[in-house]
């Protein structure tokens, strides 16, 4: 135990001197959670902003790269698997996706290569998330009113709006959204504004003032209100917990 921990301070030590810092943890489920929500596209912008899995900031866990690559790819898919159980993910399904990654990864002879399959596993999990997330929407109506928040979710988008998108009475589409997704649609839209103002807090360096403008909210203090009734904290506290050094 005691080497171990000896081990462990001099790697703190080491990345303090070569400023190398591991992703937070709140940064590091931050990304799972995208996964996990089916956001494909914040999950590609991510994927091509951080650094690789097999980086120096993800940790050295092995002097051999193409070991080091597959610790992580292996740590990686036994933590995805089970946040995507934990949001709805069947449990046979998971477990036998994660398998069948891991044995392929086993196969795999240079650390480009498990990096390859470790962005088409990521893929893979975040497209089936994306499919079960719609499964609520039974109704053609419902799943093009879903799409087309997520592709306008920086416009102040209407029930009314959607309701002309879709060719149905406002009265009878909000009927039909609430029994289908079992929220509101103005929930819905607010919620979706949030998870993407915690990508913009995490990931790029907008203020809170600016984010709240983009986002379409009627002013920054009625965005903190907003931000803090969903996450339980204001957006400067979110973003200090996933950009505070571990």
């Amino acid at each position: 135990m005691a080497d171990i921990r000896r081990d462990v301070t001099e790697i703190l030590f080491s990345e303090r001197e070569s400023e190398v810092k591991h992703p937070t943890y709140a940064k590091e489920m931050s990304f799972y959670d995208l996964i996990a929500d089916g956001k494909l596209e914040k999950v590609k912008q991510h994927i091509a902003m951080d650094p690789k899995p097999n980086s120096a900031e993800r940790g050295i866990l092995s002097d051999n790269p193409l070991r080091n690559a597959i610790y992580h790819m292996v740590a990686m898919t036994a933590v995805l698997t089970r946040v995507c159980i934990r949001r709805g993910m069947p449990e046979d399904f998971a477990y036998k996706l994660s398998d069948a990654y891991i044995k392929k990864c086993d196969s795999c002879s240079t650390a480009d290569a498990v990096v390859a399959l470790q962005y088409e596993m990521i893929e893979e999990y975040t497209v089936y998330m994306r499919e079960k997330a719609m499964q609520n929407a039974t109704s053609k109506q419902i799943k093009e009113c879903v799409n087309y928040i997520r592709a306008h979710i920086h416009d102040n988008i209407t029930v009314s709006e959607l309701a002309e998108v879709v060719a149905l009475n406002e009265t009878y589409l909000s009927k039909l959204f609430k029994k289908e997704m079992k929220c509101t649609v103005s929930e819905y839209i607010r919620n979706e504004k949030i998870e993407e103002a915690c990508w913009l807090l995490s990931y790029t360096d907008k203020s809170s003032i600016e984010i709240a403008t983009d986002l379409s909210f009627s002013s920054h203090s009625y965005f903190i209100s907003v931000f803090k009734k969903v996450k339980k904290v204001t957006p400067k506290e979110y973003r200090n917990s996933v950009n505070a050094s571990i």
